[in-house]
């Protein structure tokens, strides 16, 4: 079982600022986490090898940096996020951990509501299967992502 924290809210209140507070926070602690980013998005611009790639049909592109590896994949696996806590950015209609909303109109199943990032939130581990978070978080369809 893993620590699952939902952040939800609307465009631009600051549920990244929230969600990079809290890694801090619980990295200063010792914690393994993972973070979840929900979006409409297309990670990368259409002129970008990456995106070439797996529009020429590539089942996965690992990308790096010297530094840094992305792994552009259409599936994951459970075991691939191994952490103590995620951090799930959106899912605004669905519930998979504490449920911290930022800003007006709030779902009636959020477990708290703030604000804004400011300040301090009590941050509350509720243990949920990772691979249970993972089928809501395919449910999600945003705009179509170019292939």
């Amino acid at each position: 079982m893993t620590c699952v924290i939902q952040l939800t809210g609307g465009k631009d209140v600051g549920k990244t600022a929230l969600a990079e507070k809290i890694i801090t926070k619980l990295k200063e602690e010792g914690y393994t986490v993972a973070a979840i980013k929900i979006s409409h998005h297309d990670p990368e611009p259409p002129t970008k090898d990456t995106h070439r790639l797996r529009r020429a049909g590539a089942d996965k592109v690992l990308f790096y940096n010297g530094e840094i590896y992305v792994l552009y994949t259409r599936s994951i696996d459970c075991r691939d996020v191994d952490a103590e806590y995620v951090v799930v950015e959106g899912l605004r209609d669905k519930k998979v951990g504490y449920k911290i909303h930022i800003g007006p109109d709030p779902p009636p199943d959020a477990d708290v509501v703030i604000e804004g990032p400011e300040g301090e939130v009590e941050v509350k581990c509720v243990e949920e299967d990772i691979c249970k978070v993972l089928a809501v978080v395919a449910t999600y369809r945003g705009r179509k992502v170019a292939d």
